[in-house]
């Protein structure tokens, strides 16, 4: 493997639920937001949590300043990684660099509380707790010894990934967030589903 991942999605091989060590992973769709000889960072975006954005408010107060109405996932919180569980993020079109964010030419993850309080629909936010990360080497380590499938996240791509449900719902995610026109948002009616 030649370059970085950074703007890719990567998902777990399926093969790899039946390793006990690996079932953490198994079915993650992870969006790798930087990617370098450093390591790379990435977020899961295929499974919500069981407790709505309020009652996760409850305990993370940062997330009090969100509302449904301005998340492209409404009221859901996804479950982004088993890193970092106690910081809440937003993943969005916000081109604004705050003191905690990471990105790259498409999208920014924002952990500062600032981004969280000008958060605006038109950045098409998503919400999220918990990330990846990968040492140096490390991620084309994993890749090497086939525990992810790449692909670049172009809509093409995106749109023709062959996985289970919650797979497409995180491919059709990325896409919204991507390439829609945050105007008029039309989201993805597979999408809402999950």
């Amino acid at each position: 493997m030649t370059g970085f991942l950074t703007d890719s999605l990567l998902i777990a091989n399926p093969a790899i639920s039946d390793n006990p060590k690996f079932e953490n992973i198994a079915g993650k769709a992870v969006y790798i937001i930087e990617h370098s000889d450093k390591g790379a960072v990435g977020v899961s975006l295929n499974q919500n949590y069981s407790k709505r954005l309020e009652e996760l408010a409850e305990t993370l107060p940062l997330l009090g300043n969100l509302s449904e109405d301005r998340l492209v996932t409404k009221n859901k919180v996804i479950a982004g990684g088993p890193l970092f569980m106690d910081r809440p993020w937003l993943l969005s079109r916000n081109p604004k660099r705050y003191q905690s964010t990471i990105g790259n030419d498409c999208l920014r993850l924002n952990f500062d509380q600032e981004a969280f309080q000008s958060c605006t629909p038109d950045h098409l936010p998503c919400c999220s707790i918990g990330t990846f990360g990968w040492g140096p080497r490390q991620l084309e380590q994993e890749l090497a010894h086939s525990l992810w499938h790449h692909f670049p996240s172009t809509l093409d791509v995106l749109e023709s990934i062959p996985f289970d449900a919650s797979v497409v719902g995180a491919a059709d995610l990325l896409a919204l967030m991507k390439y829609s026109d945050p105007t008029p948002r039309k989201a993805k009616s597979r999408f809402l589903s999950w």
